[in-house]
């Protein structure tokens, strides 16, 4: 999910002046260079922000991508920026409904995974998208990136295939993450198999 510096993503440092994006929503651009979310969500007109995201989650669930590279250059920046894209949107039911449209149909059998959750979220009922085939991965998140407020908690479920919405990018895989994008309003029993003190 995190970018290195000096790590180049496939197709990504590409301007998408190489891309035809007439008739897509113009602010999808920011997706698709890889601009920065910080600035925003920290500045004075977040609420502002949220509408326009909103507005731009709803355009692309009724506007599937048109070409191949558009596809894949989404799918790309989804893995590296989705806890961004999740925050600015505050709306996980819709930005599911987008997930469908816009990325790669996932075709294969049930998986058993993981995820990394923020204890906070989960007991608001909130669960992100995000879930890996590896353990170790989840635990990560769950020590890590998502161990602030009351902690973190490692999930695991056994996803039925018509729960999953995408299998992994090549970024994802490159960074040995494997990260599946679920939506977990079609999965069944969740467990909670670990939790974590939050980070000091």
């Amino acid at each position: 999910m995190f970018l290195p510096k000096k790590m180049k993503i496939s197709g990504a440092g590409l301007s998408t002046h190489n891309l035809v994006l007439s008739g897509y929503p113009p602010l999808l651009s920011h997706i698709l260079n890889g601009k920065e979310y910080g600035p925003l969500l920290k500045g004075p007109s977040i609420d502002r922000h949220r509408e326009e995201w909103g507005t731009l989650m709803r355009e692309l669930t009724a506007c599937a991508p048109k070409d191949c590279a558009i596809a894949d250059r989404f799918h790309t920046n989804w893995h590296v920026s989705h806890h961004y894209i999740r925050e600015f949107v505050d709306d996980d039911e819709l930005l599911m409904d987008m997930l469908w449209t816009w990325l790669p149909r996932y075709k294969g059998p049930d998986l058993l995974l993981y995820r990394g959750e923020n204890v906070d979220r989960l007991e608001r009922g909130r669960i992100g998208t995000a879930w890996s085939v590896k353990e170790e991965k989840a635990q990560m998140f769950a020590r890590g990136l998502n161990a602030v407020g009351k902690g973190g908690v490692i999930m695991e479920t056994t996803a039925p295939a018509d729960a999953i919405i995408a299998g992994p990018s090549a970024h994802s895989i490159w960074l040995g993450e494997h990260e599946f994008t679920v939506d977990w309003r079609r999965l069944g029993t969740i467990s909670r198999n670990r939790y974590f003190s939050p980070c000091p």
